[in-house]
């Protein structure tokens, strides 16, 4: 059931009057429902996944408090993780595994019969099992408590509004929220339909207006000169924003409904001023994941240089394969990885502290400029159907070659929809922007019932027209 669809807006209107109309000690098992009915509009067969993934860790949680020696509180642990990653590998990397091993073995003449198990990936297996994971760790390093409800720890891994794509949320900030009675709010619905609508409009009318250009170039890069493949590049950076941010803001929307509230997941990443900042601004939940339950297990960066860089790569190339069983998600990762050990470098040489200290805007402008190449770069590699097309299309970009219209229309972006999609990229490069220098301004435009009821208008007939109906799915469900 997607967000961008008619179905799930029919199923959260009769959801919300359910859910408010009962008795408080009621709505914990509405949501638990809704959220797994939610689930099976995919497949059924998922939802058995999901229930025994929360059977397992909410026995293993309560398993670890009652423990009486650390190695009995050790083995619930690692019997936890080892079945939620185990699960995870299984259905996500094991044919990618095989097909590398068939493929090596040939290198060395050694021919063995290729062979896949064609397992079908549950829709957001790694959103959810990151999640269960976190919760695990945080009970065995007594950070929680282990949750005694079943029913309020269900609703944790299950929650519809961010079960399938995140943001992935921490136990200790979304248990207390299931545990309380939800009232319905006014301001609730207010500011939730503003980020229902902003988040569609970024889906609707720019990721999904520019995806049928990016697949055309990406499907076949061969028939296409170099500048189509440069604007493909930057097209697909903001696709993929628009379309991921785009989710995370339907989604805190839809909580906040419901009187819930979601962790922001992106701060307008594109404003970075360095490959750093980035990872602070982009899929935070995930970014923040990894830093706390790898990163710091690892030693962070309190160590000697050498192994303070290992640690980094080794976050970011686990990161890549977190996306994909792929080589092209695992370069990417480590395209990334390598930057920050760079970045890291050069932030203590005397050259940058002076260029800091003495050129600011010019050291700003190089950071900006530095960031915006290597992420850009990074997702010619996420995109690439295979590491031999993403080669291609690097050979592709020193080529030459005119833009004409009959190819734009044939990818999808006729005169009107060029036009219409450079006008919803510069309305939200302006909120964006308003985001990042001046967010007290919209809090103040916000404040104004008036304005706030027209732009709301505004809003909903500009997604109407110019937005694409299709079903389209959003492209973290892949993950």
């Amino acid at each position: 059931m997607l967000f961008n669809s008619f179905e799930f807006f029919a199923f959260f209107l009769v959801f919300l009057a359910v859910f408010f109309s009962v008795p408080a000690r009621r709505q914990p098992l509405v949501l638990l429902v809704a959220s797994y009915l939610f689930y099976m509009g995919w497949r059924p067969s998922f939802a058995i996944l999901l229930a025994f993934t929360t059977v397992v860790d909410y026995g293993t949680a309560l398993a670890m408090e009652k423990a009486r020696t650390p190695a009995t509180r050790r083995l619930a642990m690692i019997t936890a993780l080892a079945i939620n990653l185990g699960i995870l590998a299984t259905v996500k990397y094991l044919d990618f595994m095989i097909a590398n091993i068939v493929g090596i073995t040939g290198f060395f003449g050694i021919e063995i019969p290729a062979y896949a198990l064609g397992l079908i990936l549950p829709v957001g297996i790694s959103f959810y099992t990151f999640q269960s994971v976190g919760y695990t760790l945080d009970v065995y390093h007594r950070r929680i408590p282990a949750e005694k409800d079943f029913v309020t720890y269900a609703q944790y891994v299950s929650f519809f509004p961010q079960l399938v794509a995140g943001p992935i949320e921490r136990a200790g900030h979304m248990l207390p929220q299931f545990r309380r009675a939800h009232v319905f709010r006014y301001d609730n619905l207010v500011s939730g339909g503003w980020l229902i609508g902003y988040g569609l409009f970024k889906k609707m009318c720019i990721a999904d207006v520019i995806s049928p250009f990016v697949a055309g170039v990406y499907g076949d890069p061969g028939a296409y000169p170099g500048g189509y493949h440069a604007l493909a590049a930057v097209l697909f950076a903001v696709q993929i924003y628009c379309d991921f941010s785009g989710y995370s803001d339907i989604a805190r929307g839809a909580a906040r409904i419901m009187d819930c509230e979601l962790m922001i997941n992106f701060r307008q990443p594109y404003f970075s001023a360095s490959l750093t900042e980035f990872w602070r601004r982009w899929h935070i939940s995930l970014s923040s994941w990894f830093r706390d339950y790898l990163y710091m297990p690892l030693g962070g960066g309190h160590q000697r240089a050498g192994r303070a860089a290992r640690n980094v790569v080794i976050v970011f190339v686990v990161s890549g394969i977190w996306h994909g069983a792929a080589w092209t998600f695992i370069i990417w990762g480590a395209l990334h990885g390598l930057g920050l050990v760079v970045e890291r470098w050069f932030r203590d040489t005397p050259l940058k502290q002076r260029l800091a200290r003495t050129l600011p805007a010019l050291a700003s402008v190089l950071g900006r400029g530095w960031t915006l190449l290597l992420v850009l770069a990074g997702w010619i590699f996420f995109r690439a159907g295979s590491l031999h097309d993403a080669l291609g299309v690097f050979g592709h970009l020193g080529t030459g070659g005119a833009f004409s219209y009959g190819t734009f229309n044939s990818l999808g972006l006729s005169a009107f929809q060029s036009l219409t999609l450079a006008t919803s990229l510069l309305l939200l490069f302006a909120i964006d922007f308003q985001l990042v220098y001046h967010p007290e301004r919209l809090s103040r435009l916000a404040s104004l019932r008036p304005v706030n009821t027209l732009a709301g208008v505004a809003l909903a007939y500009y997604v109407v027209l110019f937005g694409v109906f299709g079903r389209t799915e959003f492209i973290y469900f892949q993950f």
